[in-house]
Order: C-alpha cells, then structure tokens, then sequence
C-alpha cells in the first residue's frame, strides 16, 4: 500500500558539516531573494543575482550538451524550478543537515532544493555547489523522459555525479575532472588503502540511509558515491565500455537480475571489473571532453530574465517548494505555509498546499468553496479527485460499501482538471489510480493512457502490473510484456517476485506467438528462446522445453503451440510454478515456490494468469496463510499461523487483515511473525465514520513516514 504524500526523492547528496542557523523564517524571506528564468529552468534563490546567471547558462549547457551527445531529452512541460540557498537559510527552514540537494518528482509535480555557498562563478571551474545544482537536474532529465526507464541506484547516481562534474575551458566541454571541495576520490580506498570499487556491493546497493547519522553508515554513503561516480568514469572512458553500459540497462530494463545483467553485458565477473576499474583509476584515469566551438556542439547563448521577488512572492515560492523536502510538520514549513496563506488567502494554490499541509482546520469547506468560485481550476479539481479517491480507496479496502460513487466522482473531475490543463501531474495520479483500482471505470485504452502517465510520476510495480494487465485486455501482448518488465526492474528490493513468474509466463506467450526457425531440435525464436522437442504445423505439440539464455524455462505439454496440461516454469529469478496452464497461461492448480532470501517460502493452490486465486496455503517467513486468494491477494475468511504465535481466525480484504476492535481503534493491515498488528494500513476510530491511513510496528501505532516497519 502507498502512502498519500508518496515522493520520489531520487538523490541526496551526503555533505555532512555544522549548520549555523538563521534567526527565524521572517527574516530569511525579507532577504533579497529573486527569481531568474529561461527556456527551461526557474531557479529562486538568495544568493545573488552573477550568482544566478551562471548557475542557470550552467543548467541550460548540460541540458544541451547531454540531448546532444546522449540524447537525453526531457519531455515538455513547466520549466523545472529549483531554490537555490545559503547554509544558514537551509538551517532556519528546517531541511536535514545531510543534505546538499534532492530532486523529486511526484503527484505534485517536480522540483529540485540544493545547498550552495560560494558558487564559483567561471565555466573553467567545477566546486561542491555547482556540481550540487548539476547533480539534481541530471536526475531530472533521466526521469523526466518520454521512455519510463528503470536506473539502478549506483547507475542514477553515478552519471549524475560525472555529468555534474562539467567544466568549459579552450573550447572543449570536459567531464570527469575532480570536483573541487567534493573530496569524493579520497572515499575510493577500502580500510586497507587499497583502491577497491566492490562492484558487487555497489551494483547490489538499492538504498541508502540518509537519516542514519552512525558513523558507519555514514562512511558507506560516502563510499557509494565515490565508488558509483568512478565506475561511471571507467564506463565512460571508451566506445567499447559505454556500448556495455547501454546493453547492461537495457538487460535491467528486461527484468533481468543484477548478477545476470552484469554477466551478459560485461562479460567480466565482479572481481574481474574490481580489477579492471582499479587499474583504470590508478593508472589511465581519462576526463571526456567535446569541441564547443560551431563544428562541435555550438553551445546556445541563454536569454534570461531576472525579476526581485517581494516578500508575497517568495512566500508563496518556498511555500510551494520546500514542504517537499522537510520533514512533515517541522515548525518553518508550517510557518511557511501558514504566512504563505494569509498573503494569499483568495489563492487556489495556497489554500490546497495549506491544507496538505493540515495548516487549516475546515479544509474541505474551504477547498469546496474555491471551485464554486473557480470551477475550471485544474488544481482545485485534482485536488477534489484525490480527496474522492483516498476516500474511495479507504472504503473498498476496509470492505466498506459504497466506494464506487466517490471513485466515479474522482475520474470525472480528474478528467476534467486534465482537458484544463493537460499537464497536471495530480489528475494522472488520481485516474491512473482509479484504474487500478477498478479496471474497467472507463475506456481501456483511457486506463492505459493515465497508467502510462501516472508511471512518470510514480513508476511503482503495482502500476506496471495494472498497466500490463490493460495492456493485455486490449491484446497489445508485446506491449504487456514490456510493462510487467518494468514492473520487475522497479522491484529494487524483490517485494514482489510474482511479479517475475507473470512475466516468463508473458515472455514464453510472446515467443509462442512469434515466427520460428525450424532447426534439429526443434525451434529457434528471434528473442534467442529455444524450443527443444516435437513440432506440428511450425507450432510446439506434445512435451517439450522453452529455455531463454538466461536459463528460465518451461518444460511440459504443449497443445497448438501453447502451454496446456502440465508444466513447469521457472525465472531466471528463482521463481518456479509446476501445475496446469491453459491457453499458454498458468491457470489451474500447482505449486510456486520463491527464491531463497525473499519473505516468501511457497504457495498451494488455486492459480490464474500465474498468481494465486482461489483456495490456497502461502507460506512466508512471518507464518503459513490458509485462505481465499483473488488476483494474488487473501480475500474472505482465512486462518494465519504465525511463526511464533497461536493461531488468528478472521477476514481478509485485499491483502490485509480485519483487525478486532482494540485501543477503540479498527486497523485494516499486516500481520507480523509474532501475531501482532504490522505494517502500513487503515485506521478508523470506534464509531467513527473516518478512515485514515495509519502505520503499526510491533503492536503500535507509529507515524507514517516511519520506516522498517
């Protein structure tokens, strides 16, 4: 389950020194703040206004020169807004003294904050703050992209921290030269002094604990960055080597595990690339560099424009920009807020971010009351949607009656906010959502359109599958296989590994519907799949085995070129399925058994387009479920056995488990290994009609950004 404030924080930039603080919000925005625009960026900052200038022809060179070389290129949309601040007005708002600069891109949007002090002011010369600021608006444009791709973490960091390290001097534009004051290659030596890499453990890293402040963790960021900023260099220092990086992305892209993608593309295993890549910093480190000169890349010359903001204006800037970044409820981003509000008390815009922000008690009132007033507003109408579609959700998850009014009353206002203004990112949320929760509320082709969409703003695998899934329905199967793909590559921490058995079984369909090549064994496909057994008519008949290269298969009967009867499928991923599959599916009955490591142990039972449905037994490592399953989730009356408690009798919803009544709270959620209530949820009060979200670890209710849960 989401949260309602999901974000996509992509990069923090570890910067670990003392913060001096401001005295207190007021005066931080009666400072001379100002806002300077061109083309493609807005950046609003304190700092001041040559300052301003390079940083923006700063922006707009490593835009042109990555569409050019890379092409790289962001779709169209606002330009990207990004506040530029001192230490001391990062430390009077609030923002985490760790950070140096974060891009997020969301269901409000997108934006970038970073930290910057003496930003040097020369294109010869690269220091901490301009990488900052070039660091974050690479992350941009890998996201921001017509194609929805999937980067690994070491891959997203690592090329925005070579691509940030730009400098124009003599005519060339040069990357990989040291940032000055980063002090990144000094984290390149192992405890031993040994320049080491360990690409196993840098490709492997999915997440990075930013709020840590040990020491220790401290240390591997540090070393995450170093490691991921010098393979990139290393990748980037031939024809040759960056071939292999595009084909390793593609292969993640694929739904290919790391060790897999690396084997394939690299040919090397991971101690032979710590060897490779050791060698190369130690003896042949190499910077990049391309002529900009009118044969070359011909860099633009940047109009801009600079305006002084008043202190309404600012409000309303950081009002809107730096909620996003700073933990929810912290005493300036509410004062910013709440300021921001009674300057613009008649302002849509400030009125849906003060109550987001919980700044004002009669939200909903207020909120109503601005679109009698505005009714073509698109942000108050995508702001309406998603309040119907929270409440929508809430209800058909805690088996509430009903849900399919306000989940109506949502799609039709988020339509409307998107024929306002067709680039609203919240409208796509709210109607990319509605179809996944209800597939068939409108048009399928509608459904694919606003899941393709909302996966910009929130590539999860949930959205994925759902995408695929319409994608299926519309007999668009090549394009069902890509997006349980992605589903798969999104899948950073392997939650979902269904998800990978669903796409072999995709995979092997799309094969099967593809020309052959008849050979002696049987058939060759142009995906590099074999078939290995009898052939009738061009088509797989009888028994025989599909293998792919990367060593998943099905072995069993095949009836008119399809999978039917009895087989067996496996990933390369370690997911296996044995039972009966129809019409090339697996549906029926069988068993799956999952990988070693994962929360799940096996499942029995009942089996539709390769996920649990009907009576079944799921095993995981918190205890064994006996219930009914509907599309992969327990639904209806059920029995858990807790690894370490007595047995707990009651009704599933979706995945979840009715809770009784306790601390005169219902808890729809998780169950955990001990019989306790776990896991991100909803609450609803003793005789209340409200459902919120909620979170529980360990039997308690916690706040809801608390993780590890």
């Amino acid at each position: 389950m989401k949260t309602a404030f999901l974000s996509r924080a992509l990069s923090i930039l570890f910067l670990a020194m003392p913060l001096a603080r401001a005295a207190d919000v007021s005066d931080l925005v009666d400072r001379n703040w100002i806002d300077i625009a061109s083309p493609n960026f807005r950046v609003v900052t304190d700092q001041p206004e040559d300052v301003a200038r390079h940083m923006i022809v700063d922006l707009e060179n490593l835009r042109y020169i990555s569409n050019r070389v890379r092409g790289a290129q962001s779709l169209d949309g606002p330009p990207l807004t990004i506040v530029a601040m001192g230490r001391s007005s990062f430390a009077t708002l609030e923002l985490p003294r760790n950070m140096a600069g974060v891009f997020q891109l969301s269901r409000h949007g997108y934006a970038a904050i970073a930290k910057i002090e003496d930003y040097v002011t020369s294109a010869a010369a690269s220091d901490m703050s301009r990488a900052t600021i070039l660091h974050e608006y690479h992350h941009f444009l890998l996201h921001y992209s017509p194609e929805t791709t999937a980067y690994p973490r070491w891959y997203d960091e690592g090329m925005s921290e070579y691509w940030s390290s730009l400098v124009i001097q003599d005519g060339t534009a040069w990357f990989g030269h040291p940032v000055e004051g980063s002090h990144r290659e000094d984290w390149l030596a192992d405890q031993t002094g040994r320049i080491n890499l360990d690409t196993r453990w840098l490709f492997n890293t999915t997440r990075l604990a930013y709020d840590d402040s040990t020491r220790s963790r401290a240390i591997d960021t540090a070393r995450f960055y170093a490691c991921a900023k010098y393979a990139i260099h290393y990748f980037n220092s031939s024809p040759e080597l960056r071939r292999q990086l595009a084909h390793y992305l593609r292969l993640h892209n694929m739904g290919l595990s790391e060790d897999q993608a690396v084997r394939f593309a690299f040919k090397k295993s991971y101690e032979e690339l710590n060897v490779e890549m050791r060698r190369y910093v130690e003896r042949r480190l190499t910077a990049r560099g391309f002529s900009t000169g009118k044969d070359g890349l011909d860099l633009p010359q940047v109009q801009v424009k600079v305006a002084k903001l008043d202190r309404a204006a600012t409000y309303a800037v950081l009002a809107d920009v730096v909620p996003r970044f700073a933990k929810r409820g912290t005493r300036a981003a509410r004062e910013l807020v709440a300021t921001n509000l009674k300057l613009h008390p008649d302002d849509p815009k400030a009125n849906i971010i003060a109550v987001g922000h919980g700044v004002v008690d009669d939200g909903a009132t207020r909120l109503a009351a601005l679109l009698e007033r505005y009714p073509n507003d698109a942000d108050l109408l995508a702001t309406r949607a998603e309040g119907l579609r929270m409440a929508a959700f809430a209800m058909h998850d805690t088996g509430t009656s009903g849900w399919e009014a306000p989940l109506n009353e949502a799609r039709d206002l988020a339509r409307r906010a998107i024929k306002a203004d067709p680039s609203n990112s919240m409208a796509y949320y709210v109607l990319g959502h509605a179809y996944k929760l209800a597939p068939d509320i409108g048009p399928v082709q509608e459904g694919i359109a606003a899941l393709d969409t909302l996966v910009i703003y929130e590539p999860s695998p949930g959205s994925f599958r759902m995408l695929a899934h319409l994608y299926l329905r519309n007999k668009q199967l090549l394009e069902a296989v890509k997006s349980i793909r992605s589903a798969v590559a999104f899948d950073s921490a392997g939650k979902y590994p269904l998800d990978a058995l669903l796409m072999e079984n995709l995979e092997l369909m799309a094969d099967m519907a593809s020309t052959a090549t008849p050979d002696v064994n049987g058939l060759r496909y142009t995906t590099g799949a074999v078939y290995e057994g009898p052939v009738a008519g061009g088509k797989p008949a009888g028994k025989g085995k599909w293998l792919r290269a990367d060593g998943s298969y099905y072995e069993g009967d095949f009836v008119q070129g399809l999978p039917s009867g009895h087989g067996k499928l496996v990933s390369e991923r370690g997911v296996a399925y044995e039972g009966q599959f129809a019409a090339g599916m697996a549906r029926g009955s069988g068993s799956i058994r999952f990988p070693a490591g994962g929360k799940m142990v096996s499942y029995e039972g009942g089996v539709e387009d390769a996920v649990p449905s009907g009576s079944g037994v799921l095993v995981t490592k918190d205890g064994r479920l006996e219930a009914a399953f509907v599309k992969g989730e327990a639904h209806g009356d059920g029995v858990f056995v807790p690894a370490h408690a007595a047995p707990i009798r009651g009704t599933w919803r979706h995945g979840a488990y009715q809770w009784p009544v306790a601390d005169k709270l219902a808890f729809v959620g998780g169950i955990d290994g001990e019989g306790r209530r776990r896991g991100m949820g909803w609450c609803r009060a003793d005789a209340s009609p409200q459902i919120d979200l909620c979170r529980y670890k360990e039997d308690r209710k916690v706040a809801l950004d608390t993780e590890n849960d």
